[in-house]
């Protein structure tokens, strides 16, 4: 039998392998919308009825996801989450209208938000910081390789849907594998009998907590919009091929993956609510460079948010058990993960509803505007819980 030690690394391979699976369906709609607005004859906006459909489910999959974690353990929830997301992502595939996409995508979101949630808690719970981060670049990873996987497919004259078909049979694999090594989790650290429980209502009283809800509702939607978007801008706005713009679409995601394996390495003596101060200015300066009428200054800018927004997402998640304690993080973090399901609909289809009605410039004022937001709620948060910069 393996020994405990090969045990761990399989088991942490196995929670890398995960994160993948989490970055899958978030990053392909972006590259397939164009094309399947034209087969289903939509407008650019009605991207928002999918996202926000995705939405109810990640919401609401993410607000129970403590409850959930404490009652069927991390294995069991990964397992049978991520064969819910598999088959979503195959419902998309075969969709015979636009009409079926929403209820397909709440399927998508429910899945995807317990195991976003679960692995969070767990990862928080059980690993480094640097590792942390590492985890979360292979999220990057998942949704740098769902677009060339969909650039690829178009590029080569396939329709959408088989794109669709090729990542849905990869997240069937890996669903597979959870399903297999299911009872293999560590179970999550219990409570102390001395401790007292904190219910989810109580959590929600604290105007701390309701901080960074704020901030990761503002963080994630305009992360989500720079990638939902990106595609769409390049070939609209500067009339760059559908592989072309599928490729920097999947650099985007490749920037954050990359980030967030370097940043941990290279500031590594930096305290990590510092780090995270940096990237949110860097999200701000990058997010004004995609407003210009100039393609390249618009490539430069969606790889510099990719690096600026590396850190915030995985080091935030850290630092809440530092910030609130363990008994309130454990539904902090579930309400973060909700936070930012719910940005990732309504910023980015607000977005496109301006981009419809005005001008598709629209899209990125509307991503800078609220990368503003981002840098005055974490200066906010990092003020009253000045502690947390002793954190590495």
């Amino acid at each position: 039998m393996p020994g405990r030690a090969a045990q761990s690394r399989l088991m942490l391979f196995i929670v890398f392998c995960a994160f993948i699976s989490i970055g899958f369906p978030d990053a392909v709609l972006g590259v397939a919308w164009p094309e399947m607005r034209l087969d289903f004859d939509r407008n650019r906006a009605d991207v928002g009825i999918i996202l926000v459909f995705n939405s109810l489910g990640y919401f609401s999959s993410g607000a129970a996801a403590g409850t959930f974690l404490e009652r069927f353990g991390v294995g069991k929830t990964l397992a049978f989450s991520t064969l819910l997301v598999a088959a979503g992502l195959g419902g998309y595939a075969i969709s015979p209208t636009f009409w079926a996409l929403p209820f397909i995508a709440i399927c998508v979101g429910f899945g995807s938000g317990a195991v976003d949630a679960g692995l969070n808690f767990y990862a928080a719970e059980m690993y480094s910081n640097k590792v942390m981060n590492w985890l979360h670049a292979f999220f990057g990873i998942g949704a740098m390789i769902g677009p060339f996987i969909m650039a690829g497919t178009l590029n080569a004259g396939a329709a959408w849907r088989w794109g669709y078909a090729i990542v849905a049979m990869v997240t069937l694999l890996l669903a597979v594998i959870f399903v297999l090594r299911m009872h293999s989790w560590e179970p999550v650290k219990p409570h102390d009998e001395e401790t007292t429980r904190i219910g989810a209502r109580d959590v929600l009283r604290k105007p701390l907590v309701w901080l960074q809800i704020g901030l990761f509702f503002t963080m994630v939607g305009i992360e989500a919009s720079v990638g939902v978007w990106t595609a769409t801008l390049l070939i609209e706005r500067f009339g760059e091929s559908a592989a072309s713009a599928g490729l920097w679409a999947g650099l985007y995601w490749g920037a954050v993956a990359l980030g967030r394996i370097v940043i941990p390495v290279v500031f590594s003596r930096v305290p990590t609510a510092r780090v995270i101060q940096g990237g949110a200015i860097t999200m701000l300066i990058a997010s004004l460079l995609l407003i210009p009428d100039a393609a390249w200054m618009m490539k430069i800018g969606v790889v510099l948010f990719g690096l600026g927004n590396a850190p915030l997402f995985p080091n935030l998640m850290t630092l809440t058990p530092h910030r609130y304690g363990r008994e309130v993080a454990i539904h902090t973090i579930g309400f973060q993960v909700s936070a930012a399901t719910a940005a990732g609909a309504i910023i980015p289809g607000l977005a496109g509803v301006l981009s419809q009605a005005t001008d598709l410039v629209a899209i990125p004022i509307t991503i800078s505007v609220v990368a503003v937001i981002v840098v005055l709620l974490e200066q906010q948060l990092r003020s009253r819980t000045g502690f947390a910069d002793t954190v590495h």
